[in-house]
């Protein structure tokens, strides 16, 4: 399903780097805010770009390392780049348009003629963008009805790697984990099980 237009602000060229999605739940956990932040040092080390959707929890916390260590990043939005969501947000998409990349493919126009329940199926639609921009994706906490397994079905299916970390597979709660390793996700328990892959 290609996209007839992708609306963006700020450096384009960062599409061409090796790019990497590091996401997942809006509440994560002390550990899951911690792990993040390791993950995306690491990534940042390697020379990768950081891809995540500017979302609350564990999003910012990628996209704010990934600035804090010296690392580039890309916000892929389900808003027209005019809106923040969340308005907390709104200085580090603001930060991220001017000196990194932004990137929607909601029209403006179509936004404004529809109410929040239909705009919310942009969220989801990005998370397949999101995928396709990266090489892989990074999935460091989330539950089980997470917008973020949209991504993890999407990289699945557009051949990309999928990582998940190992502390979603401790949670007994969940049965996605599982799942998605029988189809081809890597479960990572260190960085050096995503570095390898990504070699």
């Amino acid at each position: 399903h290609p996209i007839e237009l992708l609306y963006y602000q700020g450096w384009w060229d960062l599409v061409y780097s090796r790019c990497v999605a590091v996401v997942g739940t809006r509440n994560p956990s002390p550990e899951g805010a911690e792990n993040t932040r390791l993950i995306v040092e690491q990534l940042v080390n390697d020379s990768f770009t950081v891809v995540s959707g500017l979302a609350a929890g564990i999003d910012t916390i990628a996209h704010t390392t990934a600035i804090s260590k010296g690392g580039l990043t890309i916000a892929v939005i389900g808003t027209p780049l005019t809106k923040y969501y969340p308005s907390q947000n709104a200085d580090l998409q603001k930060k991220i348009a001017s000196d990194y990349l932004l990137i929607s493919q909601v029209p403006l126009h179509v936004y404004k003629q529809q109410d929040y329940r239909t705009n919310r199926f942009f969220f989801p639609e990005r998370n397949i963008t999101m995928s396709a921009l990266t090489e892989a994706t990074i999935i460091v906490e989330a539950g089980e009805t997470s917008g973020t397994l949209v991504q993890a079905r999407a990289a699945l299916a557009q051949k990309r790697k999928l990582f998940i970390h190992d502390s979603c597979f401790r949670n007994p709660k969940l049965t996605w984990p599982h799942k998605f390793e029988k189809q081809g996700a890597i479960r990572v328990k260190s960085y050096n099980d995503i570095r390898r892959e990504l070699s």
